[in-house]
This record gives structure tokens, C-alpha cells and sequence, in this order.
């Protein structure tokens, strides 16, 4: 799935959702134990996520005039047990990159700011989904058709509140905030008869290897009838027998 010609502000509202998600960006260290100068872009992920993880740097690539290689990376994990193969791709350093990074990093942590909210494209917003986003689906009579689980551990509560009210104004979707205990983080959750407007937004932008995020069903059944997402509203919840007509 390779990607077309973008403009400089689709292409920086990607970066923005791909650091917000699984990527990072950092400066070069340097001997006095510091790190200075422009920053680079960092993606890391497994071996069946490697078509999108070329999506991604075809993305990126609008940046610079090289070919950014991908190189495979053994992961240790933290008891050392055991190792977890990955692939990845480091950028340069480039001053776009380091115009994003000094928006998005806080004392070298990542923040949910609201230049992020102001910047973030919907191609961002669905890179993000997929890289921590969740479909949760329930194919029980009577038990709503699942939720979305959108997973925020290493931001603090108060940045993953605004995000969610950021959420309701432009999708119109009440996310719930959650506390994750083994996690120790935050994540907002959302049934799919509500966070189906927001997914809706999104999915044009999703990549084939991360459809199984995006795949809810046009009708779901709950006490009362059935309720049928349409384009524009959820409608009115109608019987069995008028859902057959």
C-alpha cells in the first residue's frame, strides 16, 4: 500500500500520530552525556506489521531525499528471557522532525498538548488508533457488538481528559475514562454504538494489515431491537421484525 504525493501539512499531521503511537523522537547523544541538536524519528514494529511499517516510512520519505532503509532489531526483553524480533527505521535528524518533537515533548516526555489536537490529521488520529487502538468485538444477543479501547498508559490523566473531550467535540463520541490497573495508565473506552462515528472518519485511512481495528458490523443487536448504523445518525431501535424487512 504505498502512498501518494502529500501536502507539507498532511504529511506533518501524520509524523504527529505515528510519534503519538509507537514512535519516538529523540536527539543525537553527544560525549558531554547530553543530547542536542535537530531530532530524528524512530518506528519500531514486528515482522507481520512490516507492510505497515513501509507505509509508514513512504509516508515519512516526503521528508528526505534518500531512501530510508528498514533493518531488523532484536528486542530483549526486560527479564532477558527472552528475545522478540522487530524491524524498524531511524530518520536523520531533519528541522521539521525537531519543529514537531519540540511540540509534542515536555521535559523529554510525550504530552497530548494542544498543539497536537490543533495539528493532528485524520490520517494521524487513524495511525494512532491502529498503533494503540483497540476493536474489541461482542457477538452476544443483548450485549452492545463490543467497544473501542483506545490504550494512553504513558500519558498523564489530565492530558488523556482533553483528549477526550477533544474527541467529543469533533466526533461527537463520549469516550469513558478508564484507570488500567496492571498498566498503571489510562484508557478511554466507548461502545461501538456510539464509537462507530468516530471509526467511520478514520477508516479510509486504514492500512490492510491493521483492518481487524476498523471491522464493526453495520447492525448490532441490543435489548430493544436492533440498532442500525447509517452515515449520518444511529437510528431509532427498531423490533426484530421490522430490523428483517
Amino acid at each position: 500500500m504505498s502512498h501518494p504525493k502529500m501536502t507539507r501539512k498532511e504529511v506533518r499531521g501524520a509524523i504527529i500520530g505515528m510519534t503519538m503511537g509507537d514512535g519516538w523522537m529523540i536527539q543525537n547523544p553527544y560525549r558531554d552525556g547530553g543530547y542536542h541538536g535537530n531530532y530524528k524519528l524512530g518506528i519500531s514494529h514486528c515482522p507481520a506489521q512490516i507492510p505497515y511499517l513501509e507505509w509508514k516510512r513512504d509516508i515519512v520519505n516526503h521528508l528526505f531525499e534518500y531512501p530510508i532503509p528498514i533493518n531488523f532489531k532484536a528486542i530483549v526483553s526486560k527479564d532477558r528471557q527472552k528475545i522478540y524480533p522487530s524491524y524498524r527505521f531511524v530518520t536523520r535528524v531533519h528541522s521539521r522532525i525537531s519543529f514537531i518533537a519540540k511540540h509534542i515533548y515536555v521535559d523529554r516526555e510525550k504530552r497530548i498538548t494542544d498543539w497536537v489536537l490543533e495539528n493532528i490529521t485524520n490520517i494521524g488520529l487513524a495511525i494512532w488508533w491502529m498503533d494503540d487502538g483497540c476493536l474489541w468485538l461482542d457477538n452476544r444477543p443483548d450485549h452492545g457488538g463490543g467497544a473501542l479501547i483506545f490504550s494512553l498508559y504513558g500519558f498523564p490523566k489530565e492530558d488523556v481528559e482533553k483528549f477526550s473531550a477533544w474527541l467529543f467535540e469533533k466526533y461527537g463520541v463520549a469516550f469513558n475514562l478508564n484507570f488500567h490497573k496492571k498498566s498503571g495508565g489510562w484508557v478511554l473506552r466507548r461502545g461501538i454504538s456510539e464509537g462507530w462515528k468516530f471509526l467511520e472518519a478514520i477508516t479510509p485511512y486504514a492500512h490492510e494489515c491493521m483492518k481487524r481495528k476498523f471491522e464493526w458490523a453495520p447492525s448490532i443487536t441490543r435489548k430493544g431491537g436492533t440498532y442500525n448504523l447509517s452515515n449520518s445518525s444511529l437510528a431509532v431501535p427498531t423490533t426484530s421484525s421490522e430490523a428483517m424487512i
